[in-house]
């Protein structure tokens, strides 16, 4: 027994020797290449036993090293969950921390890798709660203060959301608030992330329809704002998000229809192109949504927007 834990003993220490090597040789442009391909063959054939040691390998990185080195880091986070899936779920906690770190990096680069990971962990560890993986990114996007992390936390939990096979409605629905005061705030400057986000939840079957007409009314109105906003990409989420919402509650709209669509005809002509052909689509998919029956009286109209965004009608509506 003693001979048997002693080669398992030997067998992490050549393994934890290996993957450092391997994470020092990552900073060396002229090594990296090489080094990224053996760590990600190692982390795919990894046994249960030797996933603790290189998931700790993995996690240890920090500011100090270099940016592949942290990019790389979070990139073997996703193989791991690709071929690993739930035998990683006792080391969730770790991964996610991990990735949370290095939602402020001041590379791009690896806060998208940060949002691949998250889409992974996602989609391959599905017998933690949902809430589980969403946690951290909620607590980091209602309380961080720096811009880049503020849009990796969004984005990484728009990627959760989409990954996730049974995305909670319940948990989904009382966030929608929560998000809606943050896209008001003028401290949360990652409003375009955010607003991407809130398309991913509402593209949740459930979310809206059992939340009521005053859910709805209320996360139109919010959206409908920040077509004026002099953000383009902003504008494009806002848009791509009433798109997502004609989509899913295409039945409850029929109130809305009329003013939201003079409203966005007056959009439709964004001179940023990308924006332009996702204003277009949108007032096509609210376009599909059924007319208000004949017998139901036009609603009256009240003074305009102030910011001159939304039309008489649908102010008149959504009158508190």
């Amino acid at each position: 027994m003693t001979g048997l834990n002693s080669s398992k003993q030997a067998k992490a220490r050549d393994l934890k020797h290996r993957v450092l090597t391997c994470l020092h040789k990552l900073s060396d442009r002229d090594t990296h290449s090489a080094a990224a391909s053996e760590l990600e063959s190692i982390a795919k054939t990894l046994s249960v036993d030797a996933l603790p040691p290189f998931v700790s390998s993995i996690s240890a990185t920090d500011s100090s090293d270099k940016s592949p080195v942290r990019r790389q880091c979070l990139r073997l986070i996703s193989v791991l969950s690709e071929n690993h899936g739930n035998s990683l779920s006792p080391h969730l906690s770790k991964l996610l921390s991990a990735v949370v770190r290095r939602l402020r990096d001041p590379d791009s680069s690896v806060r998208s890798a940060c949002v691949a990971a998250s889409l992974s962990l996602s989609s391959h560890i599905t017998s933690p709660p949902f809430t589980s993986i969403t946690k951290p990114f909620v607590e980091s996007l209602l309380i961080e203060q720096d811009t880049n992390a503020q849009n990796g936390a969004a984005l990484c939990l728009a990627a959760i959301i989409e990954g996730s096979r049974n995305p909670d409605p319940g948990t989904l629905r009382r966030l929608l608030p929560r998000l809606e005061k943050l896209a008001k705030c003028e401290s949360f400057k990652a409003k375009a992330a955010l607003l991407a986000l809130i398309g991913s939840v509402v593209g949740v079957k459930g979310v809206l329809s059992s939340g009521g007409k005053n859910v709805i009314r209320n996360l139109v109105t919010c959206l409908m704002e920040f077509l004026s906003s002099e953000d383009w990409a902003a504008r494009k989420a806002a848009a791509e998000a009433l798109m997502k919402i004609a989509s899913v509650e295409k039945d409850a709209l029929s109130d809305y229809k009329l003013s939201c669509l003079k409203t966005f005809e007056a959009k439709k002509f964004d001179k940023v192109k990308a924006t332009r052909e996702t204003m277009n689509q949108m007032i096509e998919a609210w376009k599909e949504i059924p007319d208000l029956p004949d017998e139901v009286s036009p609603l009256p109209e009240s003074q305009a927007s102030s910011k001159g965004m939304i039309s008489h009608v649908f102010l008149s509506f959504f009158a508190v």
